[in-house]
C-alpha cells in the first residue's frame, strides 16, 4: 500500500505542478496582451505626433514655397512691363528669315 501511496502523492503534485504552469501561462499570456495594447497605444500616439508634425512642416514649407513662387511671377511680369516692343525690328526679322 505504502508505494501506491507514494505514486499517489506523486501524480497530485505533478497534477499541482501542470496547474501551476498553465496558470502561469495563462498570467503570461494575459500580461502580454496587456503590454501590447500599452504599446501599440504609444505607438499609434507617437505616430500621430510625429505624423501632425510632418505636415505641419510640409504646410509651412508648401506655404512658404507659394509665397516665393508669386514673388518671383510678379518680379517677372513688372520686367516684362519694361520690356519695350520692336515690331519693326521683329518684321525685318522674319522677313530676314522667310525671304
Amino acid at each position: 500500500m505504502e508505494d501506491k501511496d507514494v505514486l499517489h502523492h506523486l501524480l497530485e503534485i505533478e497534477a499541482e505542478a501542470a496547474s501551476l504552469v498553465n496558470d502561469a501561462a495563462v498570467e503570461a499570456d494575459r500580461r502580454i496582451a496587456s503590454d501590447e495594447k500599452q504599446n501599440r497605444l504609444r505607438y499609434e500616439e507617437q505616430f500621430a505626433k510625429a505624423s501632425a508634425e510632418c505636415e505641419a512642416k510640409y504646410n509651412d514649407d508648401m506655404s512658404a514655397v507659394k509665397v516665393s513662387y508669386q514673388q518671383e511671377l510678379d518680379v517677372f511680369r513688372r520686367g516684362l512691363d519694361y520690356i519695350k516692343e520692336d515690331k519693326d525690328g521683329f518684321n525685318r526679322l522674319m522677313e530676314s528669315f522667310l525671304f
